[in-house]
This record gives C-alpha cells, sequence and structure tokens, in this order.
C-alpha cells in the first residue's frame, strides 16, 4: 500500500483537526485541576479526554491494518477501540455535570 504526498498530507491535517481539539480540553482539564485541584469532576474531564485522545489516535492507523488482519479480527479490535471510546466520553460526560452541578449550586 504507498502513499503519495497528498494522501499523507491529508490525512495528517485531518488528524489535526480531529486531535487539536482534544488535545485542548485536556490542556484545559490540567489548568482547571492546577487551579482548583484534584478534584472528583476535573479528574473525570481529564481521563475521559485522554481516553478519546487515545482512540482518536488509534483510529488513525487502525484502517490500514484490515487488509493484513482481515475485516472479522479488524471489526472485533475497532468495537474494542469504540467501546474505550465510548467509556472515555461517558466519564466526560459525568465529569461535566458534576462540574456544572456545583456552579449552578454556588450561584445559589
Amino acid at each position: 500500500m504507498g502513499f503519495d504526498f497528498s494522501e499523507i498530507l491529508l490525512r495528517v491535517s485531518g488528524a489535526l483537526f480531529y486531535i487539536l481539539p482534544i488535545i485542548l480540553f485536556i490542556i484545559l482539564a490540567i489548568y482547571y485541576n492546577s487551579k482548583i485541584g484534584s478534584t472528583k469532576e476535573g479528574i473525570l474531564i481529564l481521563v475521559g479526554n485522554i481516553l478519546i485522545l487515545i482512540v482518536a489516535i488509534l483510529h488513525q492507523f487502525l484502517y490500514t491494518l484490515v487488509e493484513s488482519w482481515g475485516f472479522e479480527l479488524y471489526a472485533i479490535i475497532n468495537f474494542g477501540v469504540n467501546a474505550i471510546s465510548f467509556i472515555g466520553s461517558i466519564l466526560f460526560l459525568i465529569g461535566l455535570f458534576l462540574m456544572m452541578k456545583k456552579l449552578i449550586k454556588a450561584k445559589q
């Protein structure tokens, strides 16, 4: 499987547009934890985004293994990777909900 320059450029730019916001969320979560202290919501948001980042990186390379692994094994591994992404998203959402709850409570 050969790659030409335009395909590589397209894949790298696509990955950057997909991964850059996740990295920014991680930076913001680290900043939040450093300013507020390690709270449940801060840790959940950070861990959730790290899992999502790992999956985003894996998805950039996973498709290349379809030919060598076969579709069945690829589908099983892809399902596992997507399950990790789901867990990361749930952790992020729980952390965001806890943070919102805390902010609303502080405003009242």
